[in-house]
């Protein structure tokens, strides 16, 4: 063999090894895949990011977010298209973390896909008490705020803001007017875990229930409540409301309850209760627990504390699952629930004990790149806190 020939040999053999190379690091997740993935749902031939993966790609969206006022047109649960709005402080750090307060417009009996581009601006007098983010999704008829695709498109727009934003994990709120007041009583119904509390004006939780979800005030209870009514409410008569949050008050929801005898339906009034509002935000935060409790919310989104994932007995539509941490010891007690995965970070090691079975080893699992997806999204944050994880099987 020349000396030619040997060099060309070896030339192409390094070529290989290049082109080998870039083929692996094909499969590394791109930005745009990692976006998709964390605001949506991954397909089969996304690559899903590892751990250091992750914390590169968050912070190369953390480096994207801009002061200003947007909106942003995203694709939700039914590959629907709808806007949601968004507003920064005018001037914020990214090694600082700020409250964000998403908020729920009403009028939702209409087709519009676009209502929330500007609908932030109701609660725009807040930013000039304190530095905050706001934002706004759209909803509709066909994607009530209290629908499966609706309780989406809020988890939706959290996500987008998490992506680009730093938002305050502790300081996320859930505030709607009318329409959006009831969606908040979804959102506290099935999707509390992300929010440290929840402000509804003008509405009626009880059309949720007869819209087709189910209402648990065990699950509502978690957060605190703030609501407001106008004593001359044409579509939602006051003693209508009042049997409503009667009710939730007798079954342990911690409701704060203001009325305004003179008013009329809407938030004419906004201005009253600015400074209300604002001292409520600096005043919750989320709550840390050492228990849990959920009723899972058959056929819609479920956010519950510190769980990442679950299976219920199949054909069962009652499950639910409670429990609580002493020392190493997790007591669980559970109704028709084939598996749960539970985020546990202040454990290394625990055992269940469920109602008079004696106490057995929790499995430890070590998360794969689909568990630290399923991870993330559940948190709504784009950051890589798993704690340990562990699977029970009741």
């Amino acid at each position: 063999m020349t000396m030619w020939n040997l060099k060309t040999c070896f030339f192409c053999i390094a070529i290989s090894f290049f082109l080998l190379s870039c083929s692996e690091r094909s499969r590394v997740a791109p930005p745009a895949d990692f976006r998709t993935i964390f605001l949506n749902h991954p397909t089969e031939k996304m690559p899903c990011p590892d751990a250091r993966e992750i914390d590169s790609l968050a912070d190369h969206f953390r480096r994207m977010g801009k002061a200003g006022a947007f909106a942003e047109t995203l694709s939700d649960s039914f590959s629907v298209s709808y806007v949601t709005g968004f507003r920064t402080p005018d001037v914020f750090r990214q090694d600082t973390l700020y409250p964000l307060v998403i908020y729920l417009h009403g009028g939702t009996g209409t087709t519009l896909n676009s209502k929330g581009e500007k609908a932030f601006e109701m609660l725009l007098p807040l930013a000039d008490s304190m530095q905050l983010f706001l934002a706004s999704p759209s909803a509709n008829r066909n994607s009530p705020w209290w629908s499966p695709s609706g309780l989406f498109r809020i988890l939706q727009t959290l996500k987008l803001m998490t992506l680009y934003y730093p938002i305050d994990p502790d300081k996320v709120f859930l505030a709607g007017v009318s329409d959006g007041a009831a969606g908040c009583w979804a959102a506290a119904n099935a999707i509390s875990a992300p929010f440290a509390g929840f402000i509804a004006v003008s509405g009626y939780g009880g059309i949720v229930q007869s819209a087709g979800m189910q209402l648990f005030p065990q699950n509502i209870m978690q957060r605190p409540f703030y609501n407001v009514n106008a004593g001359k409410d044409h579509l939602y008569p006051i003693a209508t409301v009042n049997r409503f949050l009667d009710y939730m008050e007798q079954n342990g929801v911690n409701l704060i309850r203001k009325e305004y005898p003179e008013e009329k339906h809407g938030f004419d009034y906004k201005m009253q209760e600015m400074g209300t509002i604002c001292q409520l935000l600096r005043t919750w935060s989320r709550p840390e627990s050492r228990s849990f409790s959920w009723y899972f919310v058959p056929g819609y989104p479920n956010l519950p504390v510190n769980v990442i994932s679950w299976e219920p007995v199949n054909g069962k539509v009652n499950s639910n699952i409670s429990g609580f941490q002493r020392a190493d010891t997790f007591f669980i007690n559970s109704v028709d629930i084939q598996s749960v995965v539970l985020r546990c970070p202040s454990l290394k090691r625990a055992v269940i004990k469920s109602g008079n079975r004696p106490p057995r080893q929790m499995e430890q699992i070590k998360p794969d790149r689909k568990l630290l997806i399923q991870s993330i999204r559940s948190s709504c944050f784009p950051v890589l806190d798993t704690g340990n994880l562990f699977k029970l099987n009741p």
